[in-house]
């Protein structure tokens, strides 16, 4: 069980941030599955929403807000940021320029939300011949800067896309269980962590 009576009615705000081309449009419209979106592209966000109904009875909202990574909507920013509860940062793991952005979001999420559960997603790990971004180098960065988890997936190949929304929604649910000022990102109960096992996530 990732959530508890405390998430019966939360509605979950996450971020998705990341450098273009990652798949971040893919992997909200995969997610939604035929649910609301609503585009404001002038203002540089998408929302999508859909509700997850878990197996012992709980129900949760999820808003996901795909930001558009041109500097021009910066100014933006702090207003579509505020109120989130997670982020997903994404790269693509063929692409290095791509994995290079992700200290680049890393430090503007905590520059504007302070600490706040994230998670970093390597996308399209279907192409195997041609990543460039191996998983331990992925998950080192992940460790050293501050990330609640790393996680391979694929849009395209349908993996790990759900799991990522349900093992987020765990690191929130600890993250609002503990006092901030302590919270560490490997500190997770032990019903995450066999989950994290089961997606083949490492922890220290």
């Amino acid at each position: 069980m990732l959530a508890t009576q405390h998430l019966t009615t939360y509605k979950v705000k996450i971020l998705l941030l990341g450098a273009s081309d990652s798949g971040k449009l893919s992997f909200c419209t995969k997610y939604s599955n035929g649910f609301s979106k609503t585009f404001e592209q002038s203002l540089g966000v998408d929302i999508f929403v859909r509700e997850e109904t878990y197996p012992d009875g709980e129900d949760i909202t999820y808003s996901c807000w795909l930001c558009a990574p041109q500097r021009r909507f910066e100014y933006y920013w702090p207003k579509f940021f505020r109120g989130a509860s997670g982020v997903f940062i994404m790269f693509d793991v063929t692409n290095r320029e791509s994995f290079k952005e992700v200290v680049f979001w890393y430090e503007t999420v905590r520059k504007i939300l302070g600490l706040v559960p994230m998670m970093l997603l390597g996308n399209k790990v279907d192409l195997i011949n041609k990543r460039v971004v191996e998983f331990k180098e992925a998950k080192n960065l992940a460790e050293k800067l501050g990330f609640a988890a790393y996680l391979d997936i694929s849009v395209k190949e349908n993996i790990n896309v759900s799991e990522s929304f349900e093992l987020l929604n765990g690191i929130i649910y600890n993250f609002l269980s503990s006092e901030k000022e302590d919270f560490h990102p490997y500190d997770l109960d032990m019903r995450i962590k066999e989950k994290v096992k089961r997606l083949g996530v490492r922890y220290k």
